[in-house]
């Protein structure tokens, strides 16, 4: 294939999405769509042609995120700037682990991170990483490196650690302690008031494991709850984090958002204190799968944390080789995701992220006030974007009963291409979790989703 034929290629994947029927998906069967997929491999050549053939049967069974009957995750359709961008890094083919193969893609990624950091408030070094989790991992390697200086070398033998969060962060924090070795049952879950990690029930549980002789590596607080939108206290917890001299991370992979939006900015106060944050981009401001970054306060700590790279000399051998951003990231082959924030912000510019948020935040108060005038359902959490809906109960219902409306209703939506939404337990009982994440859902599309849910229970 030659690039005369790359670019119709392009140009025909830009034309068939524009032209493609307005429907969520054509289906969910898991052989059906294997078998319109194929072949998946090719002996011979089989030229444009062939890969034309299986664009159209992969834009034919994908999901069409920019649809507004997609409400199932905090991410949609990118913004066509950041299309562009990943195109851009595509072209070049570059990885960031060394200045000398990707000198521009490294001072743009360097200048997200400003750019970002400039909004937190505070001076920050970082890296883009491969999403959320990631960086929340990274922000317990900072923390155990701070703890344990040297201990990218020694490991942690001797010590008892253990992280404090709250009883509902992301399962990345689990994650993290799986793969750092220390392990799933040290994490100290603090209760929580409607999602909310309460700064006395922490207070307790930092005296605790110090009775109990453990080492508080990290307390995590969460900007935006995977199932609630619950915001932390952040200076509540950070005035704790310092008096105790934890290391004090802030997972606002999801709520990051709000940092552009002057009514909602409040909700981040206290974020310039963290000692480290997960930022997300492709949540709610359109930037591409995957455009994560990791965003710390000293990073010098972060240089130590990654210190293994000095075994990579054969990658850091250019004469600016104190900007390759290699030295201070867990991955070696690594994207260059930054130039899709930086033609998004550019194309759009931080008024543009702001008026994003503020649209996602009035269409879900629409979405929640609309559910207390509803007889069929209940309203169980509003909280950022997030809205938590059950079915009233029938008489005698029990709370089995109740979950099962619940998913037989999600899947038929699913089912049917009508709505794309999640159901998760809250409070021990199964909820239909609305987040409004893209611009393209708005008050008419909650409006629809909301009848279609409550007719789908009645049938």
């Amino acid at each position: 294939m030659d690039t005369h034929d790359r670019d119709a290629l392009i140009q025909h994947i830009l034309t068939s999405e524009a032209e493609a029927q307005a429907r969520l998906h054509n289906g969910m069967n898991p052989q059906e769509i294997r078998q319109s997929l194929g072949p998946f491999t090719s002996k011979d050549a089989g030229g444009p042609e062939r890969v034309k053939d299986a664009i159209d049967a992969y834009l034919r069974s994908a999901v069409r995120t920019g649809l507004p009957e997609f409400m199932r995750t905090f991410w949609g359709a990118s913004q066509p700037a950041s299309v562009i961008g990943s195109l851009l890094a595509d072209i070049r083919n570059t990885t960031m682990h060394s200045f000398a193969v990707s000198p521009a893609a490294t001072i743009i990624e360097r200048e997200m991170i400003r750019g970002i950091a400039e909004r937190i408030g505070f001076n920050a070094n970082g890296i883009f990483t491969t999403g959320g989790s990631n960086s929340n991992e990274l922000g317990l390697v900072c923390a155990r490196e701070n703890l344990i200086p040297g201990s990218h070398r020694t490991g942690i033998q001797g010590h008892r650690l253990c992280v404090l969060t709250s009883d509902e962060a992301h399962y990345s924090v689990d994650s993290a302690m799986n793969r750092m070795g220390i392990g799933m049952d040290s994490i100290i879950r603090v209760p929580t008031n409607n999602g909310v990690m309460q700064p006395q029930d922490l207070i307790k549980a930092i005296h605790h494991v110090k009775e109990e002789g453990m080492e508080p590596l990290a307390i995590v607080s969460t900007a935006g709850s995977t199932v609630r939108g619950a915001f932390e206290d952040l200076n509540a917890i950070a005035d704790i984090a310092e008096k105790h001299g934890i290391w004090h991370h802030v997972d606002a992979a999801w709520g990051g958002s709000v940092l552009f939006s002057e009514r909602y900015r409040s909700m981040l106060n206290g974020i310039e204190r963290a000692d480290s944050v997960t930022f997300d981009a492709h949540k709610m401001l359109g930037a591409s799968m995957v455009c994560s970054m990791f965003l710390l306060r000293d990073g010098r700590v972060l240089e130590n944390a990654m210190a293994h790279t000095e075994k990579g000399d054969y990658l850091f051998d250019d004469p600016v080789s104190s900007q390759s951003l290699g030295r201070i990231s867990p991955q070696c082959g690594r994207r260059a995701d930054a130039l899709k924030l930086w033609l998004t912000w550019l194309d759009i510019g931080s008024d543009g992220f702001g008026k994003i948020v503020d649209s996602c935040m009035d269409v879900a108060e629409h979405l929640a006030k609309l559910v207390e005038k509803k007889d069929e359902v209940e309203l169980i959490s509003h909280q950022f974007t997030n809205v938590c809906i059950r079915f009233t109960p029938k008489e005698n219902e029990t709370t089995e009963e109740g979950d099962m409306r619940v998913r037989k209703a999600r899947d038929k939506l699913e089912q049917d291409g009508t709505a794309m939404v999640i159901d998760a337990r809250l409070d021990g009982r199964l909820v239909i979790r609305f987040a409004a994440a893209q611009p393209s859902v708005d008050k008419e599309a909650v409006t629809r989703f909301l009848e279609n849910l409550i007719e789908v229970d009645q049938v």
